[in-house]
Protein backbone atom coordinates (compact mmCIF):
# COMPACT_ATOMS: atom_id res chain seq x y z
CA UNK A 1 0.00 0.00 0.00
CA UNK A 2 0.99 3.45 -0.82
CA UNK A 3 1.88 6.01 1.90
CA UNK A 4 -0.41 8.00 -0.07
CA UNK A 5 -3.48 5.85 0.97
CA UNK A 6 -2.98 6.13 4.64
CA UNK A 7 -3.14 10.17 5.13
CA UNK A 8 -6.17 12.21 5.83
CA UNK A 9 -5.96 15.81 3.31
CA UNK A 10 -7.57 18.26 4.98
CA UNK A 11 -7.18 22.02 3.76
CA UNK A 12 -5.24 24.21 5.58
CA UNK A 13 -3.73 27.89 5.16
CA UNK A 14 -0.27 27.71 3.71
CA UNK A 15 0.43 30.71 6.25
CA UNK A 16 0.11 28.01 9.18
CA UNK A 17 2.46 25.99 7.55
CA UNK A 18 5.06 28.92 6.40
CA UNK A 19 5.91 32.06 6.90
CA UNK A 20 6.11 34.43 3.73
CA UNK A 21 9.53 36.56 3.62
CA UNK A 22 9.26 38.61 0.25
CA UNK A 23 12.72 38.71 -1.66
CA UNK A 24 14.54 42.25 -2.36
CA UNK A 25 15.14 43.78 -5.89
CA UNK A 26 18.32 43.66 -6.87
CA UNK A 27 18.77 44.64 -10.61
CA UNK A 28 21.41 42.82 -12.58
CA UNK A 29 23.81 45.75 -13.29
CA UNK A 30 24.70 45.20 -9.64
CA UNK A 31 25.62 41.75 -9.18
CA UNK A 32 28.62 40.42 -10.05
CA UNK A 33 29.72 36.42 -10.83
CA UNK A 34 29.88 34.75 -6.90
CA UNK A 35 28.69 31.51 -5.31
CA UNK A 36 25.54 32.51 -3.60
CA UNK A 37 22.14 31.22 -5.86
CA UNK A 38 20.12 34.18 -7.38
CA UNK A 39 16.85 32.73 -7.11
CA UNK A 40 14.18 35.10 -9.73
CA UNK A 41 10.60 34.16 -11.40
CA UNK A 42 11.77 31.43 -13.56
CA UNK A 43 10.64 27.76 -13.53
CA UNK A 44 13.72 26.47 -14.78
CA UNK A 45 16.70 25.60 -13.02
CA UNK A 46 14.86 25.49 -9.60
CA UNK A 47 13.77 29.25 -10.47
CA UNK A 48 17.79 30.29 -9.65
CA UNK A 49 18.62 32.43 -12.61
CA UNK A 50 22.28 32.95 -11.60
CA UNK A 51 25.19 32.62 -8.62
CA UNK A 52 26.28 36.42 -7.52
CA UNK A 53 28.57 37.21 -4.88
CA UNK A 54 25.99 38.99 -3.27
CA UNK A 55 25.19 37.47 0.89
CA UNK A 56 22.64 35.13 1.11
CA UNK A 57 18.90 36.66 2.37
CA UNK A 58 17.63 33.18 3.13
CA UNK A 59 18.86 30.14 5.45
CA UNK A 60 18.69 26.79 2.89
CA UNK A 61 15.54 24.35 3.72
CA UNK A 62 13.18 27.40 2.65
CA UNK A 63 11.00 26.78 -0.27
CA UNK A 64 10.59 29.92 -2.42
CA UNK A 65 7.19 30.65 -4.45
CA UNK A 66 7.65 32.91 -7.12
CA UNK A 67 4.65 35.99 -7.73
CA UNK A 68 5.76 37.55 -10.45
CA UNK A 69 7.27 36.01 -13.69
CA UNK A 70 6.43 32.22 -13.80
CA UNK A 71 3.63 33.30 -11.17
CA UNK A 72 2.94 30.24 -8.77
CA UNK A 73 6.38 28.04 -9.48
CA UNK A 74 7.57 26.63 -6.17
CA UNK A 75 10.92 25.47 -5.15
CA UNK A 76 12.64 23.50 -2.57
CA UNK A 77 16.05 25.62 -2.49
CA UNK A 78 18.70 23.14 -0.08
CA UNK A 79 21.58 26.29 0.08
CA UNK A 80 21.65 29.42 1.55
CA UNK A 81 20.22 31.89 -1.18
CA UNK A 82 19.12 35.73 -2.45
CA UNK A 83 15.62 36.09 -3.52
CA UNK A 84 14.24 38.36 -6.06
CA UNK A 85 11.46 40.74 -5.81
CA UNK A 86 9.85 38.52 -7.51
CA UNK A 87 9.59 35.56 -5.16
CA UNK A 88 7.87 34.94 -1.79
CA UNK A 89 10.52 32.76 0.78
CA UNK A 90 8.16 30.62 2.40
CA UNK A 91 9.72 29.61 6.23
CA UNK A 92 8.66 26.45 7.43
CA UNK A 93 6.89 26.92 10.88
CA UNK A 94 7.81 23.66 12.19
CA UNK A 95 11.22 22.53 13.58
CA UNK A 96 13.47 20.24 11.82
CA UNK A 97 10.83 19.67 8.18
CA UNK A 98 12.91 17.35 5.89
CA UNK A 99 13.64 17.95 2.71
CA UNK A 100 11.05 15.12 1.91
CA UNK A 101 8.24 16.87 3.61
CA UNK A 102 9.25 20.06 2.14
CA UNK A 103 9.20 18.61 -1.66
CA UNK A 104 5.58 17.55 -0.97
CA UNK A 105 4.55 21.24 0.42
CA UNK A 106 6.23 22.42 -3.44
CA UNK A 107 4.57 19.65 -5.46
CA UNK A 108 1.13 20.74 -3.38
CA UNK A 109 1.33 24.72 -3.14
CA UNK A 110 2.59 25.11 -7.01
CA UNK A 111 -0.43 22.97 -8.37
CA UNK A 112 -3.04 25.64 -6.64
CA UNK A 113 -1.08 28.21 -7.38
CA UNK A 114 0.12 28.16 -11.18
CA UNK A 115 -3.48 27.08 -11.99
CA UNK A 116 -5.39 29.81 -10.02
CA UNK A 117 -3.42 32.85 -10.16
CA UNK A 118 -1.58 34.56 -13.52
CA UNK A 119 -0.77 37.89 -14.87
CA UNK A 120 -4.16 38.83 -14.95
CA UNK A 121 -4.37 37.86 -11.02
CA UNK A 122 -1.76 38.61 -9.25
CA UNK A 123 -0.45 36.45 -6.41
CA UNK A 124 0.74 38.79 -3.73
CA UNK A 125 0.93 38.59 0.11
CA UNK A 126 -2.63 39.22 1.02
CA UNK A 127 -3.74 36.83 -1.35
CA UNK A 128 -1.56 34.39 -0.11
CA UNK A 129 -2.88 34.88 3.57
CA UNK A 130 -6.20 33.62 2.60
CA UNK A 131 -4.37 31.01 0.39
CA UNK A 132 -5.50 27.17 1.54
CA UNK A 133 -3.56 23.84 -0.38
CA UNK A 134 -4.80 20.30 0.88
CA UNK A 135 -1.95 18.72 2.72
CA UNK A 136 -2.07 15.58 4.68
CA UNK A 137 -3.17 16.09 8.43
CA UNK A 138 -3.48 15.00 11.84
CA UNK A 139 -5.13 15.64 15.13
CA UNK A 140 -2.94 17.41 17.89
CA UNK A 141 -3.18 16.80 21.65
CA UNK A 142 -5.23 19.77 21.85
CA UNK A 143 -7.56 18.39 19.23
CA UNK A 144 -6.77 21.41 16.87
CA UNK A 145 -5.91 20.03 12.93
CA UNK A 146 -2.40 20.02 12.33
CA UNK A 147 -0.08 19.20 9.21
CA UNK A 148 1.10 16.01 9.29
CA UNK A 149 4.88 16.67 8.77
CA UNK A 150 5.87 12.91 9.74
CA UNK A 151 3.13 11.57 6.93
CA UNK A 152 4.30 14.26 4.48
CA UNK A 153 8.24 13.07 5.01
CA UNK A 154 6.97 8.75 4.36
CA UNK A 155 5.52 10.16 1.47
CA UNK A 156 8.23 12.30 0.10
CA UNK A 157 10.52 9.83 1.06
CA UNK A 158 8.74 6.91 -0.77
CA UNK A 159 8.64 9.44 -4.19
CA UNK A 160 11.79 9.94 -4.12
CA UNK A 161 12.66 6.49 -4.09
CA UNK A 162 10.31 6.28 -7.44
CA UNK A 163 12.13 8.92 -9.19
CA UNK A 164 15.72 7.24 -8.19
CA UNK A 165 14.69 3.80 -9.39
CA UNK A 166 12.92 6.16 -12.62
CA UNK A 167 16.68 8.23 -12.96
CA UNK A 168 18.69 4.73 -13.18
CA UNK A 169 16.11 3.26 -15.38
CA UNK A 170 16.81 6.22 -18.17
CA UNK A 171 20.44 6.37 -17.69
CA UNK A 172 22.09 5.68 -20.61
CA UNK A 173 25.97 5.70 -19.89
CA UNK A 174 28.46 4.23 -16.81
CA UNK A 175 31.04 5.62 -14.23
CA UNK A 176 33.61 4.08 -16.56
CA UNK A 177 32.52 5.22 -19.61
CA UNK A 178 34.72 7.69 -21.56
CA UNK A 179 34.04 11.08 -21.76
CA UNK A 180 36.50 12.35 -23.77
CA UNK A 181 35.29 14.97 -26.22
CA UNK A 182 36.50 14.34 -29.60
CA UNK A 183 38.61 17.39 -32.15
CA UNK A 184 36.27 18.63 -34.00
CA UNK A 185 36.00 21.62 -36.61
CA UNK A 186 32.67 24.13 -36.03
CA UNK A 187 31.09 26.41 -39.23
CA UNK A 188 28.13 28.04 -39.21
CA UNK A 189 25.29 26.43 -41.07
CA UNK A 190 21.77 27.42 -42.09
CA UNK A 191 18.99 25.50 -39.83
CA UNK A 192 17.46 24.22 -42.58
CA UNK A 193 20.46 23.15 -44.11
CA UNK A 194 21.47 21.00 -41.00
CA UNK A 195 17.90 18.81 -40.86
CA UNK A 196 16.18 16.88 -44.02
CA UNK A 197 13.37 18.62 -42.69
CA UNK A 198 11.44 21.45 -40.93
CA UNK A 199 7.14 21.32 -40.68
CA UNK A 200 4.59 22.23 -38.68
CA UNK A 201 2.98 19.62 -36.16
CA UNK A 202 0.17 17.75 -38.09
CA UNK A 203 -1.12 16.15 -34.42
CA UNK A 204 -2.28 19.38 -32.96
CA UNK A 205 -4.83 19.87 -30.44
CA UNK A 206 -6.26 22.53 -28.57
CA UNK A 207 -5.81 21.07 -24.85
CA UNK A 208 -9.72 21.53 -24.07
CA UNK A 209 -10.18 19.48 -27.34
CA UNK A 210 -8.39 16.78 -26.38
CA UNK A 211 -10.29 12.95 -25.94
CA UNK A 212 -10.42 11.97 -22.56
CA UNK A 213 -9.91 8.92 -21.04
CA UNK A 214 -6.71 7.16 -20.02
CA UNK A 215 -3.49 6.70 -22.33
CA UNK A 216 0.03 6.79 -22.46
CA UNK A 217 0.85 9.84 -25.63
CA UNK A 218 2.58 12.54 -24.81
CA UNK A 219 1.26 16.27 -24.92
CA UNK A 220 3.24 19.07 -25.51
CA UNK A 221 2.88 22.18 -25.20
CA UNK A 222 4.46 26.12 -24.96
CA UNK A 223 6.14 25.61 -21.27
CA UNK A 224 9.65 25.93 -20.94
CA UNK A 225 10.57 23.18 -18.83
CA UNK A 226 9.60 19.25 -18.38
CA UNK A 227 10.55 18.62 -21.88
CA UNK A 228 7.80 20.50 -23.32
CA UNK A 229 5.30 17.46 -22.01
CA UNK A 230 2.56 18.84 -19.83
CA UNK A 231 -0.26 15.96 -19.98
CA UNK A 232 -0.08 11.96 -21.14
CA UNK A 233 -3.31 11.90 -23.17
CA UNK A 234 -5.35 8.98 -24.63
CA UNK A 235 -5.25 8.21 -28.22
CA UNK A 236 -6.73 11.20 -30.49
CA UNK A 237 -8.34 10.77 -33.54
CA UNK A 238 -4.88 11.47 -35.96
CA UNK A 239 -1.77 9.64 -35.44
CA UNK A 240 0.91 10.66 -32.96
CA UNK A 241 4.07 12.76 -34.57
CA UNK A 242 6.76 9.90 -34.78
CA UNK A 243 9.46 10.56 -31.94
CA UNK A 244 13.60 11.20 -32.66
CA UNK A 245 12.99 14.45 -33.42
CA UNK A 246 13.94 18.10 -32.20
CA UNK A 247 10.37 20.26 -31.49
CA UNK A 248 10.29 24.16 -30.78
CA UNK A 249 7.22 26.16 -30.09
CA UNK A 250 6.84 29.65 -31.47
CA UNK A 251 5.91 31.05 -28.72
CA UNK A 252 7.98 30.71 -26.52
CA UNK A 253 10.92 29.39 -28.32
CA UNK A 254 11.12 26.13 -25.86
CA UNK A 255 13.41 23.29 -27.97
CA UNK A 256 13.87 19.57 -26.96
CA UNK A 257 14.76 16.34 -28.18
CA UNK A 258 11.28 13.98 -28.23
CA UNK A 259 12.13 10.39 -28.30
CA UNK A 260 8.49 9.10 -28.05
CA UNK A 261 5.84 9.40 -30.22
CA UNK A 262 3.45 12.98 -29.11
CA UNK A 263 0.73 15.00 -29.39
CA UNK A 264 1.47 18.80 -29.43
CA UNK A 265 -0.47 21.83 -28.95
CA UNK A 266 -0.43 24.78 -31.90
CA UNK A 267 2.42 26.84 -32.76
CA UNK A 268 5.34 23.41 -32.71
CA UNK A 269 7.71 23.53 -35.47
CA UNK A 270 8.89 19.86 -35.48
CA UNK A 271 12.86 18.89 -36.72
CA UNK A 272 14.15 15.93 -38.56
CA UNK A 273 17.31 14.19 -40.19
CA UNK A 274 17.61 10.61 -41.10
CA UNK A 275 21.15 10.50 -39.06
CA UNK A 276 19.72 12.14 -36.16
CA UNK A 277 19.88 10.13 -32.77
CA UNK A 278 19.33 10.59 -29.23
CA UNK A 279 22.78 11.94 -28.70
CA UNK A 280 23.36 14.29 -31.86
CA UNK A 281 20.01 15.47 -30.92
CA UNK A 282 20.91 15.89 -27.22
CA UNK A 283 23.56 18.30 -28.85
CA UNK A 284 21.66 20.01 -31.37
CA UNK A 285 18.94 21.38 -29.08
CA UNK A 286 22.02 22.97 -26.90
CA UNK A 287 23.25 25.02 -30.27
CA UNK A 288 19.70 25.47 -31.15
CA UNK A 289 19.05 26.76 -27.77
CA UNK A 290 21.94 29.26 -28.02
CA UNK A 291 20.66 30.80 -31.89
CA UNK A 292 17.01 31.47 -30.02
CA UNK A 293 18.13 33.56 -27.96
CA UNK A 294 17.63 36.38 -30.41
CA UNK A 295 14.08 35.77 -30.52
CA UNK A 296 10.90 36.59 -28.11
CA UNK A 297 7.60 38.08 -28.00
CA UNK A 298 8.38 40.86 -30.02
CA UNK A 299 10.40 39.20 -32.16
CA UNK A 300 9.17 35.72 -32.65
CA UNK A 301 10.58 32.71 -34.55
CA UNK A 302 8.62 31.67 -37.51
CA UNK A 303 9.58 29.24 -40.52
CA UNK A 304 11.04 32.64 -42.35
CA UNK A 305 13.27 33.74 -39.36
CA UNK A 306 14.80 30.03 -38.79
CA UNK A 307 15.58 29.96 -43.03
CA UNK A 308 18.02 32.86 -41.93
CA UNK A 309 19.20 31.66 -38.89
CA UNK A 310 22.71 29.52 -38.68
CA UNK A 311 23.69 27.45 -35.69
CA UNK A 312 27.41 26.48 -35.31
CA UNK A 313 27.66 22.26 -35.89
CA UNK A 314 30.57 20.13 -36.51
CA UNK A 315 31.59 19.75 -40.02
CA UNK A 316 33.47 17.36 -42.34
CA UNK A 317 34.52 17.99 -46.16
CA UNK A 318 33.07 15.67 -48.39
CA UNK A 319 34.38 13.84 -51.72
CA UNK A 320 33.56 16.52 -53.51
CA UNK A 321 35.24 19.58 -51.22
CA UNK A 322 32.07 20.33 -49.97
CA UNK A 323 31.35 21.02 -45.62
CA UNK A 324 28.54 18.65 -44.85
CA UNK A 325 27.25 18.12 -41.14
CA UNK A 326 29.13 15.57 -39.13
CA UNK A 327 27.03 13.73 -38.14
CA UNK A 328 29.52 10.98 -36.65
CA UNK A 329 31.14 13.15 -34.96
CA UNK A 330 28.16 15.51 -33.48
CA UNK A 331 26.80 11.63 -31.96
CA UNK A 332 30.51 11.43 -30.55
CA UNK A 333 29.98 14.67 -28.74
CA UNK A 334 27.03 14.43 -27.59
CA UNK A 335 27.52 10.59 -26.01
CA UNK A 336 30.42 12.10 -24.00
CA UNK A 337 28.71 14.87 -22.46
CA UNK A 338 25.89 12.89 -21.80
CA UNK A 339 28.24 10.25 -20.04
CA UNK A 340 29.19 13.99 -18.13
CA UNK A 341 26.30 14.88 -17.08
CA UNK A 342 24.80 11.21 -15.96
CA UNK A 343 27.81 11.13 -13.84
CA UNK A 344 27.17 14.42 -12.45
CA UNK A 345 24.48 13.58 -10.73
CA UNK A 346 25.91 10.01 -9.02
CA UNK A 347 26.52 11.88 -5.93
CA UNK A 348 22.65 12.28 -5.67
CA UNK A 349 20.93 9.27 -7.12
CA UNK A 350 23.77 7.23 -6.37
CA UNK A 351 25.56 4.98 -9.25
CA UNK A 352 24.09 2.84 -12.11
CA UNK A 353 24.16 -0.93 -11.38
Amino acid sequence: MSVLETLDFQPMLIVDMFRPHKGKRLVAAHRQPGKTPFVGGSESYNSITGFSDVDPLFPGGWITLVYNGSVGQTRLQPAPFFASDDVIALEPIAKNVSEAALLVCCAIIQRECVNKYSYGSKLNLQRLNRQTVMVPTTVGSDGTIEANWDGMDRLGAELLDQVVTHTHSARETRLADDDTLPELRFEPMFITDVFDSMKASRAWYDKVHLAGGQGRNLYLSQTLGGNSVSAVVADQDSRPEPGNCITVTLKTQSTFYQPAPFYTAQNFLIFRHRNLDANSGLFLVTTMRDAMNKFSWGYGVSMVRLQKTRIMVPVVTDISGEDVVDWKGMASYGRALRVRAERAIAPVVGSAS
